[in-house]
């Protein structure tokens, strides 16, 4: 599930008591909370933050609770937010309202810690859950697809020229249908550890951040021979925790996408810090690229958004897959860039095994 911190959360209410309760309540769980002060705010917020869940009230100023419920639902980029509603209004018909609307949940005032905190954990885990059956579905609608039509269509060639075409021809055919079904046997492995992640339980244990860099170049060097890239990494590393094959694959996604689209012949430059207070190391791969607009920055950890920048031929799994894995071990994922300027693809880890690695919601 998403650590906490990385959970924003949109407060909408007009009595500022109920509000400052609800943030307070929020922030002291570890989610960051925003708030509004009614519905039009609310919808204002949310434009402009994209927040994970929002909790709202229904009589309002402006937008009522129900208004703004409407409005996000109409909102092709919002509309999947879960949204919370919170009110005093107890009565069958106000739920109903509310759950036709879209609310995913309804909770009456007054309410308390327990209620509100397995409102949103449940809701969280729903909206992971429907996020994944979602990129599934969109693979195997089309990024499988594609691949498959191109071995379908080459071998049909290869049998309707069999006997009639030269062997350079047919070969020419046999080597197109082997470039797809490598590239369903990626989507097809890609999709498994997206589900494994979720599934796996793991325990945190300190990594030899060295030799997984050299796995993962390993990994890579086929794409980095052919691209001439030219890697620059540092002697030493410092420490963290985390498991070993999912940091890998971390590493493996940001240095073949640094090779990919890393401009020709690109300089790709590993490195790692820890943070000031020692408790969290951030690593990160430079690229030589063309770097990235504010608007593709936003979507690159989106699965399956279109990047307009030459990245548009990748089939959207990637860096889905390190955030889920970054996520879960209680990380963050992020990318540094200008347009012209080259791109930093960064992940954080802790650096010791402790809080980040509990239930990140209470039980009940």
């Amino acid at each position: 599930m998403t650590p906490l911190p990385n959970v924003r959360i949109l407060v909408v209410d007009d009595d500022e008591a109920v509000r400052q309760t609800l943030a307070d309540m929020l922030e002291l769980n570890g989610f960051r909370v925003i708030t509004a002060a009614n519905g039009t705010e609310g919808l204002q917020f949310a434009r402009r933050d994209r927040p994970t869940l929002i909790i709202t009230d229904v009589n309002m100023p402006g937008l009522t609770g129900y208004e703004l419920l409407e409005a996000l639902r109409h909102d092709e980029i919002l509309r999947t937010i879960p949204v919370i509603v919170i009110s005093a209004k107890a009565d069958r018909a106000a739920t109903r309202q509310g759950m036709e609307l879209g609310a995913a949940d309804f909770i009456t005032k007054p309410f308390t810690e327990s209620e509100v905190l397995h409102s949103i954990a449940t809701r969280l885990e729903k909206k992971e859950l429907l996020d994944e059956l979602d990129a599934f579905a969109h693979t195997v609608a089309h990024d499988l697809k594609n691949p498959l039509a191109t071995v379908t269509g080459r071998l049909d060639l290869i049998g309707l020229e069999l006997g009639k075409a030269d062997e350079a021809t047919l070969r020419h055919h046999l080597n197109e249908a082997m470039k797809s079904t490598m590239r369903l046997t990626g989507i097809i492995d890609e999709l498994l550890i997206l589900a494994g992640v979720r599934r796996q339980v793991v325990v945190p244990q300190p990594l030899d951040m060295a030799a997984i860099v050299e796995e993962a170049l390993e990994g890579v060097e086929s794409l980095l021979r052919q691209q001439r890239a030219r890697i620059e990494k540092p002697a030493t590393w410092p420490e963290a925790v985390g498991y070993a094959p999912w940091i890998m694959q971390v590493w493996g996604n940001y240095i073949s996408n640094a090779a990919k689209y890393g401009g020709p012949e690109p300089l790709i430059r590993l490195g790692a810090e820890t943070s000031a207070d020692g408790h969290t190391l951030r690593a990160w791969v430079d690229d030589s690229g063309p770097g990235l607009d504010e608007a593709a920055r936003a979507q690159m950890f989106v699965p399956f958004t279109r990047i307009s920048t030459g990245r548009a031929g990748s089939h959207g799994l990637g860096l889905s897959i390190v955030r889920r894995i970054v996520e879960k071990l209680g990380g963050k994922v992020g990318v540094e860039s200008r347009s012209g300027n080259g791109s930093r693809f960064w992940f954080e880890l802790p650096t010791t095994a402790g809080p980040a690695a509990a239930p990140p919601f209470p039980a009940g």
